[in-house]
């Protein structure tokens, strides 16, 4: 179990993650926000490299910077995974393991096959890492994270830049490990949260907006969403920066839309998804600041 209890940071006199508190139990969750909204700051201060200017982020009671043996219980994946591009997948694993004090070398050999498997890079092992694609390197990353059997695992934006099938592959591994850990993933990728998570956390310019289950985020755009045809000459004379999505059909054009109110006198409320109510939650986030 992992907690916030009024965890924040603060540089100089602006709020980067105002103070916030929460727990996250076994299982995947997705953390959203716009870029800014203070994301990585919290993903950091949950792996004890950020030190908190107020409160703390505890693991089973104890502090994640209290010493290494909490810090061994978890994993962190940064957006932008480096490595010695000389090293292969196995040799670095090797390196980490030595790092992280796991056993005898015979342990160490053990662990880095097993990880290789878990990420299916054991084809590509014994290659050096300059010849990986993008998708090999984060999958690299995500199995050093996991080197000693982490608790907690928290991965920085890990599909970004990857092939629908690289990112299909990743989210999969994610969801294996949420089976026994706790998770955390930070992503612009809507759909992948949709797939994989069972609950979500947003922020925005540092702040909490959202901590539950993906029905409840659906939940912003309950009333609020809403589909109609549009000829070509209506569509023209839409607001199109209003517009969520702008399909053409064989009867013109089919546009959709977050509103208080109906845009036309004949478009229809529709049931939202997750990704209606994030938008509809931001949207409104942005408004207020603009007042």
């Amino acid at each position: 179990m992992l907690t916030a209890n009024n965890l924040g940071k603060k540089y100089k006199h602006t709020w980067a993650l105002e103070p916030i508190s929460l727990t996250l139990d076994r299982g995947m969750h997705g953390l959203l926000g716009p870029n800014g909204a203070g994301k990585s700051t919290l993903m950091r201060l949950f792996a004890g490299l950020l030190v908190p200017t107020t409160g703390d982020a505890m693991l089973h009671g104890s502090s994640v910077r209290s010493g290494n043996q909490v810090r061994q219980q978890i994993g962190y994946v940064p957006q932008t995974f480096q490595m010695f591009p000389q090293l292969t997948a196995r040799q670095w694993l090797l390196h980490v393991a030595r790092l992280k004090n796991i056993g005898t070398k015979r342990e160490r050999e053990a662990e880095a096959e097993r990880l290789l498997r878990a990420v299916q890079l054991e084809s590509k092992a014994d290659l050096p890492a300059r010849s990986y694609s993008t998708g090999m390197v984060k999958r690299l990353g995500i199995a050093q994270a996991l080197v000693g059997s982490p608790q907690i695992i928290i991965v920085d934006e890990p599909t970004a830049g990857l092939d629908p099938e690289e990112r299909i592959r990743l989210r999969n591994v994610l969801v294996e490990l949420a089976q026994s850990s706790v998770v955390l993933f930070s992503t612009h990728v809507l759909s992948d949260v949709d797939m994989s998570c069972r609950d979500v956390i947003v922020l925005g310019a540092g702040k909490l907006h959202y901590n539950g289950k993906l029905e409840g985020l659906a939940e912003y755009a309950s009333g609020k969403l809403w589909e109609w045809e549009a000829s070509e000459h209506e569509w023209r004379a839409i607001a199109q920066e209003q517009l969520l999505t702008a399909r053409r059909t064989a009867d013109g054009i089919r546009c959709r839309t977050i509103a208080d109110l109906p845009p036309t006198p004949y478009a229809a409320a529709v049931v939202p998804t997750m990704e209606d109510g994030y938008l509809a939650l931001i949207s409104s986030l942005t408004i207020g600041t603009k007042r």
